[in-house]
């Protein structure tokens, strides 16, 4: 049998598995309770005020080049803006007049030499691969930046109370706290070289905004032991002094000697002493710590103005090469998040991810809905291992349970940390921690002559809201390794959430069933998304010919010509200028005085 035999055979086993799944889905009543399909929503007023409001959707695009051993990366992002109007328990979106909104517009160059790019990103690779891979992170994290930047310029004005992320706020959060943990780790960073009007900042800033944010008192902490020297700062922040013997029981701690234990955790993690008084006696927070929060939102905005609005180089402040790393850029962008969260008590950000490859709804959520019978009499679940694909092939099986418009229950974001097996436990070494952002799956549309062929399914997130979510936290036993810890997720369950009910009518209005590759996602992030796009197209090539024309005469100066390029693409321009001249090098022989030259 040949291989295209063998591939056909190969295809329709894959087929058969394929049907094999959806008809295991087929019926699946049991399934219902996992999804929400709310009508019209009549509960508007205790969300939004009823009358005309403002929405903005942000998308960003990168690309980078490379010319004379050098990179050069290019990353940007804009605003699209329209009205919508809230009354008689419905949303409408005004999309036949949606403008660019010239405020929200940030973009940056980057020039970086070959040699300087593990400087910036950490990474020593060898392999042209691993150089390529690396040095993707730096536009990356400036069009990360960018992004955050303008969901927070937009946020500014009174008018606006929805912002459409074009990317999930939890996954953006995760890889941000894995950076600033490493600073905090290798205990250095150009940040904190960096002059505020509060002061230079400090490596427990940093701690402190990762877990505290903005350190207001709607958050609650955890009560798991790794979160406690932060939860003693919080107390502290909360009051001007307390004494030793009543900060240990708001800890939950038995003596001042675990007391002791805790506060040096945190200055043996920092190298900070941030503590006035006696572990004996009254306890107050030093006067600069006090104002850790302002520090940090100040130098935020200072390394954005740097990086999208100076004639300086993006990742230099002042004289010397001491570069911001890939880590300093990302601790800025986790600022920039804590700083969405603050805002979000006044305006509604939503994360909207397309192409998710997250499985925790399949491996976590549904199990656990099982376990804590919200779904009843359940089947055996297909052995499918991505989120996405087992809710749109459920929903296409299914028309009568999942009528479109639906989204799936609301869950805490820290489930994608866990997995059920019979009982609740750590997917990895930690769980998440929870009661930071909610997500959930959504569909907006289905053909009406035909109700299992539908738009894709999407994810949203939002930051997690005291006013809405703080009555559906439930509390779990979860395995840790060898101990079992207590977390209190949000969980939507058989009760709804009307905050999630008005994200579901705002996007089901704000997409565009006229353009098919924008049915079911968001008219706003689709014309940003074309906009950056074709930015990017035509600044590239404007970029690389302003380069060439600096780096000409350096490379003519030094003679630097074969150095300055790569063997390979010298090699590829000289065979396609033969082949236009219809000329080749015969075999063993080593072609003209000017071929050996490599066409200089």
């Amino acid at each position: 049998m040949g291989i295209p035999e063998r591939l056909r055979f190969q295809t329709s086993e894959m087929a058969q598995i394929f049907v094999s799944r959806m008809l295991n889905l087929r019926g699946r009543d049991d399934l219902k309770p996992c999804f929400r399909c709310p009508s019209p929503a009549s509960r508007l007023e205790d969300i939004i005020e009823p009358g005309a409001h403002s929405a903005v959707g942000i998308d960003g695009s990168m690309e980078y080049d490379e010319l004379l051993e050098m990179l050069l990366f290019y990353a940007c992002a804009t605003g699209f803006r329209c009205t919508f109007t809230v009354g008689e328990g419905r949303v409408k979106f005004n999309l036949n007049e949606v403008w660019r909104d010239s405020r929200l517009e940030a973009s940056a160059s980057v020039p970086l030499w070959m040699e300087d790019v593990s400087s910036v990103t950490g990474d020593v690779g060898s392999s042209e691969k691993e150089l390529v891979w690396s040095a993707e992170k730096v536009p990356f994290a400036i069009m990360t930046m960018a992004e955050l930047y303008l969901a927070l310029k937009a946020s500014e004005d009174p008018e606006v109370k929805v912002v459409f992320l074009d990317r999930p706020l939890h996954g953006t959060f995760s890889p941000l706290a894995r950076d600033v943990r490493t600073i905090l780790r290798n205990k250095r960073s150009a940040l904190l070289n960096l002059e505020t009007s509060y002061g230079r900042p400090s490596l427990l800033d940093l701690g402190l905004v990762l877990v505290l944010g903005c350190g207001g008192g709607a958050l609650t902490l955890p009560s798991r032991r790794r979160y406690l020297p932060y939860m003693l700062v919080k107390v502290l922040l909360e009051n001007e002094e307390i004494r030793a013997s009543e900060l240990a029981r708001c800890l939950g701690l038995e003596d001042a000697e675990r007391l002791e234990k805790v506060v040096g955790w945190l200055v043996e993690k920092t190298g900070e002493e941030f503590l006035d008084g006696d572990l004996k006696g009254t306890l107050r927070l030093k006067p600069r710590f006090k104002n850790f929060w302002p520090r940090m939102k100040e130098l935020a905005l200072k390394v954005v103005q740097h990086i999208f609005f100076s004639s300086e180089h993006p990742l230099i402040f002042g004289g010397g090469e001491d570069w911001l790393t890939v880590w300093d850029l990302n601790a800025v962008n986790l600022i920039l998040v804590q700083m969405l969260r603050e805002k979000s008590r006044d305006v509604l950000f939503i994360g909207i991810a397309k192409d998710t490859t997250a499985s925790d709804f399949i491996t976590c959520v549904v199990p656990y809905a099982m376990a804590s019978g919200l779904i009843r009499g359940g089947g055996s679940m297909p052995a499918i291992r991505h989120d996405r694909a087992f809710l749109t092939i459920l929903s296409g099986a299914n028309p009568d349970i999942c009528p479109a418009p639906w989204r799936t229950i609301s869950y805490d974001a820290c489930f994608t940390s866990m997995v059920y097996s019979g009982k609740m436990s750590a997917a990895r070494r930690r769980v998440a921690m929870e009661r930071q952002f909610v997500k959930a799956y959504f569909q907006l549309r289905e053909f009406q002559g035909d109700r299992e062929l539908r738009s894709p399914t999407f994810l949203y997130d939002r930051f997690f809201n005291p006013k809405f979510d703080s009555n559906l936290v439930i509390d779990l036993k979860v395995a840790e390794g060898d101990s079992e810890v207590n977390v209190s997720p949000y969980w939507e369950g058989d009760r709804s959430n009307p905050l999630d009910d008005f994200i579901l009518a705002l996007l089901s209005a704000s997409d565009n069933p006229e353009v098919l590759e924008v049915m079911g996602h968001n008219q706003l992030l689709y014309l940003a998304d074309k906009a950056v796009k074709t930015e990017i197209k035509v600044m590239k090539d404007l970029l690389r010919s302003v380069a060439e024309l600096e780096l000409g005469s350096l490379s003519r100066k030094y003679k630097l010509f074969t150095i300055a390029r790569r063997f390979r693409d010298i090699r590829s321009e000289m065979e396609r200028s033969r082949s236009r001249s219809g000329t080749t090098t015969a075999s063993g022989t080593t072609g003209s005085g000017v071929d050996r030259l490599g066409g200089f």
